[in-house]
């Protein structure tokens, strides 16, 4: 078996087979569930207060994270489970976010979360299907290598395809759905249901933000009720704002975490400020960003190797800062805002869906996003046009017309675009693995609005989930709780046009949140952006990059033009995307090369702890 990081949390799934039994012997991992009849189900490593075992006659139910539901709560999920279909609802019924896991009479149910923050990837082993919450320990068990093509996919600067957000960059591996769930038969055989439906989104504003209300509130609860010790994001921003109040309610203890402003236009310190002086019982931590490392400071720094390459490379030394401060102060649990921005508004070109149902609506709200998103009439037209098209046509015609990009322009063109040190080869490739994308793609039978807003979580959440185990190095569990299956699905039920508007910030938030945060910290309507420290990490540590321009392993792959990365990297001549073009590039760039160093030996865990 291929070695692989063994740092962090990871579980794998195995069907009630008697071929599960050598491939959890080989794996080793720190504990194991059986099934009812007795063989290996759950192996893996990961923090004790992390599973949750329900148990009910030949039944068992488990959930791997934060889960609202204890053992006993599962036991009874157990007791009602007459097949595995009846536990469709159950990600709904109980918050947090956690994988859900169930042997019902030999039969294995499997599923991630709807964001992909937790998410299933399966292979063929030995005859059976088996599932893994980590891409990196499923190819080890498969000895599978990256597949190039699949990693050209993490360059793309443009939307692409919703369903390859998540695709797993390890040949022979398949992701299972995010609204799917994973069911292995008796004989080790797989099939991925659908499990989940966005619901008509015609839910008033009103009864939509009272939704949003309990979920989040739930959400939060599922967290400070665990036991463990809280802190908290407060940026200043309305998302973390609004965590930090509900996650004080009732005086329980909360540590909140502020980074100062970056520039004179950065207002968050300033809301932070007023959101501090109504949680008189909080504890505050303040960090300048004079204080804490540079963009890229640590790019030249080797790493575990993570699944995937670290999405936002230049940002990780700070969070390995923060998550140090944290751990310091004895924090095991941190609350982040992270989703809040994709799940709230809902996309603005989803303004196309109502234009039918509600035309005067729909063109006065294009009015106010075409000076809001400086859109000019061309592009209006161009959207509306493709918006009539089924998803796979549309995606079909823009994975034919690929190029790399000169970076000036990413937001409106209708192209999908590669840096501009793609190479002609890497262009090409796009092109026919998009188009291959495109065949079996589908819509779901949703609409643009729906569409969007998942693609926005999906980004996010392969953000926060590349930053969980940067946490996790100092002992503290990263927590999103806008990522949970509840909140998102509270969201797409509100009515487009009042989810988002161009007149007024995150309503469907702001309403579920009056009485609970103060009106002042309600009424902000801006949001402050950090382009200006991305540039001045560039600038900085110019030597690193270049550094990491020689003996590219992206060039290698024929995938870059390594002097075209250098030259950029040296002109200072920063077009619009080109710090998003490096990011991304670099990000890979440095995965290829920590997967290269593991050299260390496999280390197995002393002893085995096995749940009967």
């Amino acid at each position: 078996m291929n070695r692989f990081n063994r740092a962090g949390e990871w579980l794998v799934v195995l069907p009630d087979h008697p071929s599960s039994a050598p491939i959890a012997d080989e794996l080793g991992g720190a504990h194991r569930v059986d099934h009812p009849s007795g063989r290996p189900w759950l192996v893996g490593d990961w923090g004790a207060a992390d599973l949750r075992v329900g148990v009910a006659g030949h039944t068992k139910v488990a959930a791997l994270g934060s889960c609202a539901a204890d053992p006993e709560v599962l036991s009874r999920i157990a007791d009602r489970t007459r097949s595995v279909a009846d536990l469709d609802g159950t990600a709904f019924e109980q918050a947090g976010c956690y994988h859900l896991l169930a042997s019902v009479r030999g039969v294995v149910r499997a599923q991630g979360t709807l964001s992909g923050l937790r998410r299933l990837v399966h292979a063929r082993v030995g005859g059976i299907t088996v599932a893994a919450t980590r891409a990196d320990v499923l190819g080890a068990i498969t000895g599978a290598d990256v597949d190039p093509r699949r990693l050209l996919l993490r360059l793309l600067l443009s939307e692409v395809a919703l369903h390859t957000v998540n695709t797993p960059l390890w040949q022979g591996l398949h992701a299972v759905d995010e609204d799917g769930c994973l069911v292995l038969d008796e004989q080790g055989r797989a099939q991925v249901h659908r499990r989940w439906s966005p619901p008509p989104d015609d839910v008033p504003l009103r009864d939509a933000a009272a939704r949003l209300r309990v979920a989040l509130d739930h959400a939060v609860r599922a967290r400070v009720d665990s036991g463990l010790t809280v802190s908290s994001d407060l940026s200043g921003g309305l998302d973390s704002t609004t965590l930090c109040f509900l996650a004080a309610q009732g005086g329980r203890p909360l540590t909140t975490l502020t980074t100062l402003a970056t520039d004179v236009g950065d207002d968050d310190p300033h809301w932070a400020d007023l959101a501090a002086e109504a949680l008189p019982g909080v504890r505050r931590l303040q960090f300048a960003f004079a204080d804490l490392p540079t963009p890229y400071d640590d790019l030249l720094r080797a790493g575990p190797a993570g699944e995937e390459p670290f999405p936002g490379i230049e940002d990780r030394t700070m969070y390995r800062a923060l998550a140090a401060h944290l751990g310091d102060t004895g924090t095991e649990l941190h609350l982040t805002g992270d989703g809040g921005d994709e799940v709230l508004p809902g996309g603005s070109s989803g303004v196309f869906d109502f234009m039918h149902t509600r035309p005067w609506t729909a063109f006065s709200q294009l009015r106010g996003y075409r000076a809001l998103e400086h859109w000019t009439w061309a592009d209006i037209a161009r959207m509306a046009w493709e918006q009539r098209r089924t998803y796979p046509a549309w995606l079909a015609d823009r994975a034919r017309r690929v190029i790399a990009s000169p970076l000036d322009d990413e937001g409106a063109s209708a192209l999908l675009q590669l840096p501009p040190w793609a190479t002609r080869d890497a262009v090409e490739a796009v092109r026919e693995l998009l188009v291959e994308e495109a065949d079996a793609a589908g819509r779901h039978d949703v609409g643009w609005t729906e569409h969007h807003t998942m693609w926005g979580i999906r980004l996010c959440a392969n953000l926060v989930r590349g930053t969980v185990p940067v946490y996790a190095a100092e002992g503290i569990r990263l927590s999103s709780p806008y990522l949970d299956d509840a909140v998102i699905a509270a969201c797409v039920a509100a009515r487009p046009y009042e989810r988002r508007s161009p007149w007024r910030y995150k309503p469907l938030l702001t309403e579920a949140m009056r009485g609970i945060v103060p009106d002042r910290s309600l009424r902000r309507v801006t949001k402050a952006e950090g382009s200006n420290l991305e540039h001045a990490g560039i600038r900085r540590n110019v030597a690193a990059l270049t550094e990491l321009c020689e003996d590219s392993r992206l060039a290698g792959l024929g995938l870059i033009d390594e002097s075209r990365l250098r030259a950029v990297c040296t002109g200072f001549q920063l077009r619009l995307f080109t710090p998003y073009a490096m990011s991304m590039t670099f990000s890979c760039e440095r995965w290829l090369r920590d997967l290269d160093e593991r050299t260390a030996p496999r280390v197995l865990a002393e002893r085995t702890e096995v749940t009967s």
